[in-house]
């Protein structure tokens, strides 16, 4: 009795000093980056509850900042490192990996890697999306909203000095698509509304604050254009080593990751020439899907349409009754602002700032039908890929994974991602609409295996760049194989190298998703599966399988 005693109080501290370590965390970077902390769009940084406190602040990049920021979260590290779980529950061991990933990924941005040093669009997305949630998803907060909205202009000036003094060695790739933004912010703060509710005094300021930040960003404009863009990437094998490790938790090596990507590509591109020849004998699946458009008049009946395809597989998944669909607020479906297109893809989810239960999430839908006319028929729509993109950002891909997180009461799951398990579980969703018979036209699965051929050589590139397996050329030879355009590609590639290990997400994360439903849907079920998948967070894959492990043998004792 006094052994059982004993080991329920050593569970008790150590789940308390966790707890305390989490939440000065939390509350730390929320006062600190309170935007990075409010959106995924900075997939590095955990979304948090207090991040909304702090509206009237812009994060800070100042050199001396950022290296207490380091500091603090060394020792916060630290601290946690001392702390030994591998005795204790599975549940704490979960909690104290999460954390450790969340630091790890911070540290690796902003001490090894140095992203303020090499990202320009970094500091004006602070702000545009700083300056954005306010205007737009903060109408609730009305006593505030006005002095929370100038200081954070105010802060604007301040925010772009820190970028010229801390920009180095910027790659061509960043330096272009900081222009293209930097033109795109001043064009959306000449057109900004007056969004304050008290005029007078108020109105005087905006006015002066807006034309204040109009000559910053033309200034910041010509600080970019006259810098020497820097071509290289990290080729390091060891960098992404330490992604898989430190931020992941997965222990696979490099050259297995390959070659599980490399298998994906190709079997799917077998898959895609047995498809086609049930469309046409005679052609090509490349031959097929370039002729496949869906047609759209306009703006309005684009929305509409990715609109009434959130509710149609909603609703599939819902009678099909495997997966846990929460009650949820609604996906807004909104044309992508103009300030943020030259970073967004053509659809893009937007989860709901902080975990605020009344904020909205957005789904992004890009087009500009005056470049599309130049080149064809006005009103026909690029997006053929509507239902796997629907799936794979709203239901039952991101939107429904955020929803999950946000509600989950363990508050260190909560409030971080991982975008091994976040990617991997949108691509797997996409591949459950043609499992589940959701998608039946053979056109449409050649537009999903195109999708999955695609990441697959993402993935192939990221790891195999880096272990010499693939290089740039060849990866841009598979890429035009899949009928993207010389300029896109060349893009897309760049892209990709910059960014060491995320590319791989998509891939190996569904591959992970599969590999344990094959072993234990079996046996509990696809819809009980997919609960004990979801039901504990973001969570490493590892210790997925040893939660999977013991309700399987709790299930069959």
């Amino acid at each position: 009795m006094a052994d059982v005693i004993y080991l329920t109080v050593t569970k008790i501290n150590t789940q308390t000093k966790i707890i305390k370590i989490s939440e000065k965390y939390f509350d730390y970077m929320s006062k600190n980056f309170p935007v990075m902390c409010s959106s995924d769009e900075f997939y590095f940084f955990p979304i948090t509850k207090k991040s909304t406190i702090f509206l009237n602040v812009l994060d800070s990049l100042d050199k001396q900042k950022i290296r207490q920021n380091i500091s603090f979260v060394k020792k916060l590290q630290q601290s946690l490192e001392k702390i030994d779980c591998r005795n204790e529950n599975l549940e704490l061991q979960i909690d104290s990996v999460l954390l450790k990933q969340s630091m790890c990924t911070f540290l690796r941005e902003f001490e090894k890697i140095k992203i303020w040093q090499l990202d320009p669009t970094l500091y004006l997305k602070i702000f545009l999306l700083g300056v954005e949630y306010i205007t737009t998803r903060f109408s609730f907060i009305e006593p505030r909203i006005d002095d929370m909205l100038l200081a954070r202009i105010r802060q604007i000036p301040r925010l772009l000095n820190e970028a010229e003094a801390n920009l180095k060695e910027v790659p061509h790739l960043y330096l272009k698509k900081a222009i293209e933004l930097t033109n795109s912010s001043i064009e959306y703060f000449k057109s900004l509304p007056f969004p304050l509710r008290n005029k007078g005094a108020s109105f005087r300021e905006f006015n002066s604050l807006i034309k204040k930040t109009i000559k910053s960003l033309e200034d910041f404009k010509r600080f970019l254009e006259e810098k020497e863009p820097h071509q290289a990437y990290i080729k390091d094998p060891s960098l992404l080593e330490d992604v898989l490790k430190d931020s992941f938790s997965y222990d696979r090596g490099l050259e297995e990751i390959f070659e599980i990507a490399h298998q994906e590509y190709t079997r799917t591109i077998r898959e895609l020439k047995t498809v086609a020849k049930q469309i046409h004998p005679n052609k090509k699946w490349q031959q097929i899907l370039s002729g496949y458009r869906i047609e759209v008049k306009g703006t309005k009946q684009l929305l509409n349409l990715y609109s009434s395809e959130i509710k149609k597989i909603k609703n599939f998944f819902k009678e099909k009754k495997v997966i846990p669909i929460p009650k949820t607020q609604t996906v807004l479906v909104k044309e992508t602002p103009k300030f943020m297109k030259p970073i967004r893809a053509s659809a893009s989810y937007s989860c709901p700032v902080g975990i605020d239960r009344r904020q909205q999430a957005f789904f992004y839908i890009t087009f500009d039908f005056d470049k599309i006319a130049q080149c064809t028929k006005l009103g026909t729509s690029i997006h053929n890929e509507y239902v796997f993109v629907t799936a794979h950002e709203t239901y039952p891909g991101h939107h429904l994974l955020d929803s999950i997180r946000r509600s989950l009461r363990n508050s260190i799951r909560q409030q971080i991602e991982s975008a091994l398990f976040y990617e991997g579980w949108a691509s797997y969703t996409e591949g459950l609409v043609v499992q589940l018979g959701y998608v039946k036209q053979p056109i449409q699965r050649l537009v999903g295996l195109k999708r999955q051929a695609w990441r697959a050589i993402r993935a192939m590139l990221d790891v195999g760049i880096r272990i010499n397996k693939l290089n740039l050329q060849e990866a841009k030879k598979m890429l035009k194989d899949l009928g993207y355009s010389d300029r896109i590609v060349k893009s897309m590639v760049l892209h990709y190298v910059l960014n060491p290990g995320y590319q791989l997400c998509y891939t190996i994360g569904k591959f992970e998703i599969e590999r344990l439903k094959d072993r234990f849907a079996p046996k509990m079920g696809l819809r009980e599966f997919h609960h004990a998948l979801l039901e504990s967070g973001q969570i490493p894959f590892d210790l997925i399988e040893k939660k999977m492990e013991r309700l399987s043998w709790k299930k069959n004792s």
